[in-house]
């Protein structure tokens, strides 16, 4: 096992804020549910998956593009792929604006939940590094 420096980030980093997304997604989701209706968990799951979708086809990009001897032509096809998704977030955005059932304030925690995430994973590494260094300067 290859030991990292204290502010790297592991391989599995997106793969576990996609785990603990979606937990917190279903479990907010049905507590939304029960306190506001059917309104209010609906659109904060819409906001959840949007969100979640949009980190997992910025991964799918990044990873596609940045990779070496990658030919112009499949960079190209990258762009109109993210024209593309910009385009039915767009589309998307405007529907659920002109829908009479959506939770505004559901749907903007939902789409923060990603970042929640991360803020989360930071602070956790943070007090990590502050425990491992008081644990050094101990001995």
């Amino acid at each position: 096992m290859v030991e990292r420096g204290l502010f790297e980030v592991e391989d599995r980093f997106l793969q576990q804020v996609y785990r603990l997304t979606t937990i917190l997604a279903l479990i907010a989701t049905a507590i939304l549910w029960a306190v506001y209706g059917l309104p209010g968990g609906l659109s904060f799951a819409i906001g959840s998956l949007f969100s979640l979708s949009a980190i997992l086809s910025l991964e799918f990009v990044i990873r596609r593009m940045v990779k070496p001897g990658g030919s112009p032509r499949a960079k190209r096809w990258l762009g109109f792929i993210a024209l593309g998704k910009y385009t039915v977030i767009f589309a998307g955005f405007y529907f659920l604006m002109k829908a009479n059932w959506l939770n505004v304030y559901a749907l903007a925690a939902g789409v923060g939940l990603v970042q929640v995430v991360i803020i989360l994973k930071a602070v956790g590494m943070m007090i990590g590094i502050l425990f491992k260094s008081n644990t050094t300067e101990d001995n």
